[in-house]
């Protein structure tokens, strides 16, 4: 062939072919971190676990004459190796006709220094020491005999260098895990990118030992995100039970912290963590922009929020699941880094990744089961601060309407007219009555153009009680409490005109918003404060409700906005109601965004008709209620 001819066709075959077919592999990195609290942690599983946390080197069981303990080992970096400094005690002798002759008693503080490095054969991470000093009991060089220093060469050395971590353990989660992540197109391909799995070397930073796992892959093609596409209601349906083995798993994460030490600051994180995240779902459904999309970016955004709380607490304590926590914050961490990716890998979070992370934070061989449940957790209301769950005394049923006929509720609105009257004369503290659950106790609290102005002030009993039994338990400073009183009552008034229920042909059901998932006179949303409320206390028992809805006005206000205000420039009690009841009606995350809405004035039609309800209740018009719940 003609070289010339020969050219041009081998440039024209150059151009054809695809850019990626000539691309090299591409390494994508993913972190594996071991923070020296888990450094530690292991250290006493594997090596520091006799009791009090010593190694016990030797015979110093009592068998023989030389005793070597070692306790309190701590860890640092030191240019770019690890720094261990641990108590030590060593006594030597020598049996004589039964007895221990000692001949040497030294205690004080070994600092070795260590090369950390990763055996690719057997993927362990080892530890190979470079020099070593001592120091007496005052934190100065110790001079020590000879005989002292040999057994440190010969017998402390090696054990420290003998010490491994296994990180197969977490490698092979990862290989497992990462796989139940993406969709079932995309699968096969990063499964035969994770044959490629290799560590790096380690390297000592001032937090951690840090190493990577490298994975090859081939060039992805560049997508654009698409924007969510409006569902059918079959597909909200089934796209919400995903959400709420995502929001169950969310849930699972920190609970995982039970029992530990929270900081206030850290309890505030996990709440505001939890709430944003639902609230986050509540608005995608409302504006039906509901996709797998959603599910992926807040496990992503979660998990920057919620690692360093997890590292922090869960690996302080030598355990069993070290190594899985470590293999759940390494793939936690594995996904964030698919995720910058882009949309090509088709990330989709499924129910059994879900449950196999779940797992790893479990010290249960029992597969978690990840229920989304509307029961009340205890255990989630104390972590978070809340306390005790809510007194359930009174009405509830599992249903949202039952029979109720019209005339019986009329007559009965009659013959509550007077006594609610009575209630003015009586103390705050007696104005509110406990009724067994029945029906009698809901008669009382459906409103009627002949029993209006005394069932507007029954209702206001209710909430002023609320307010005070949940000051009672939260208190504020008193400079708060006649505005926190009346934050109540205005946002009660907004959220539902003092409405529990609504009674109509001969049934009677809870008022329930128009997405049909917030309840009753303070409108609780089921699903943003699932696990904190009753479910059947909230439609059912007025009284329940008004405290339900108190506490978290009180929550808002005393963990939120108070602490988040400029003290030198606090915000006036105006513009505070305005901010707590933005942050009640849509989470945490409107703080900032009502004060500059206040800014430019351009406020929601939400911020006004509160801002009415407010201004109105300033000026002691609650009988104006009445035009908001008959019209006129």
């Amino acid at each position: 062939m003609n070289p010339k001819v020969w050219y041009l066709f081998s440039l024209l075959v150059f151009l054809l072919i695809p850019a990626s077919v000539w691309s090299a592999p591409e390494a994508v990195r993913f972190p594996l971190t071991v923070d020296y609290n888990l450094l530690r942690s292991l250290f006493h599983v594997q090596a520091f676990n006799k009791p009090g946390g010593k190694a016990i080197i030797g015979s110093a069981t009592g068998e023989g004459c030389n005793d070597i303990e070692l306790w309190a080992p701590e860890f640092s970096p030191e240019k770019s190796l690890l720094k261990i400094n641990t108590n030590i005690k060593i006594k030597l002798g020598l049996k004589t006709f039964g007895k221990c002759l000692q001949f040497a008693d030294w205690e004080g503080t070994l600092k070795i220094l260590q090369r950390v490095w990763v055996d690719k054969n057997t993927q362990n991470l080892r530890f190979t020491t470079i020099s070593s000093d001592v120091f007496g009991k005052d934190g100065k060089p110790a001079k020590v005999g000879e005989k002292i220093w040999n057994v440190i060469r010969t017998t402390i050395i090696p054990f420290f260098d003998d010490i491994s971590i296994n990180l197969s353990f977490p490698v092979n989660e990862l290989k497992n895990v990462l796989p139940l992540l993406v969709s079932s197109e995309t699968r096969p391909r990063l499964e035969n990118w994770l044959n490629s799995f290799r560590l790096s070397d380690a390297r000592v930073d001032n937090d951690a030992v840090r190493l990577e796992l490298l994975m090859e892959t081939e060039p992805l093609p560049k997508q654009k995100e698409a924007a969510p596409k409006p569902l059918s209601p079959q597909e909200v349906e089934l796209f919400s039970r995903s959400w709420e083995t995502w929001d169950s798993f969310l849930v699972y994460q920190i609970e995982s912290l039970l029992g530990q030490p929270l900081t206030e600051t850290e309890q505030g994180d996990l709440m505001e963590t939890l709430l944003d995240t639902r609230q986050g779902f509540i608005r995608s459904l409302g504006e039906n922009t509901l996709g797998n999309n959603l599910i992926r970016e807040q496990f992503v955004g979660t998990w920057q929020r919620l690692a360093t709380i997890l590292r922090t607490h869960l690996v302080t304590q030598p355990s069993t699941s070290l190594l899985k926590y470590l293999s759940f914050f390494t793939a936690s961490d594995a996904l964030v880094t698919l995720d910058k990716l882009g949309p090509a890998l088709g990330i989709d979070i499924s129910r059994e990744g879900l449950v196999r992370l779940a797992q790893l934070l479990s010290d249960k061989q029992a597969e978690p089961l990840l229920e989304y449940s509307y029961g009340v957790d205890p255990g989630l209301r104390n972590l978070l601060g809340f306390g005790p769950p809510l007194d359930t005394t009174g009405p509830a049923f599992d249903r949202q309407e039952i029979d109720f006929p019209d005339d019986q509720a009329e007559q009965t609105a009659q013959n509550n007219y007077l006594s609610s009257w009575r209630k003015v004369f009586l103390p705050l503290a007696f104005a509110v009555e406990t009724k067994p659950a029945d029906l009698g106790d809901l008669k009382q609290w459906i409103p009627s153009a002949k029993n209006i102005q005394p069932y507007i002030f029954q209702v206001k009993q209710v909430l002023d009680q609320a307010a005070q039994d949940t000051l009672a338990q939260k208190p504020l400073e008193n400079k708060y409490l006649d505005f926190y009183r009346l934050l109540v009552l205005s946002t009660a008034w907004q959220e539902s005109c003092w409405r529990q229920f609504i009674n109509t042909q001969g049934k009677l059901r809870y008022l329930l918003s128009y997405n049909q998932s917030s309840i009753g006179l303070m409108q609780i949303n089921e699903r943003v404060w699932r696990g904190l409320y009753r479910l059947e206390s909230l439609g059912w028992n007025i009284r329940y409700n008004a405290r339900a809805g108190s506490e978290i006005l009180n929550y808002y206000l005393s963990k939120y906005a108070l602490k988040k205000m400029d003290p030198a420039n606090p915000l006036d009690l105006d513009t505070l109601s305005r901010v707590v009841y933005a942050m009640y009606n849509g989470g945490p995350g409107e703080f900032r965004k009502l004060l500059k809405r206040k800014e430019t004035n351009s406020f929601y039609d939400s911020d006004k008709l509160f801002w009415e309800k407010y201004t109105m209740a300033k000026e002691g018009q609650f009988d104006k209620v009445s035009v908001c719940i008959l019209g006129k």
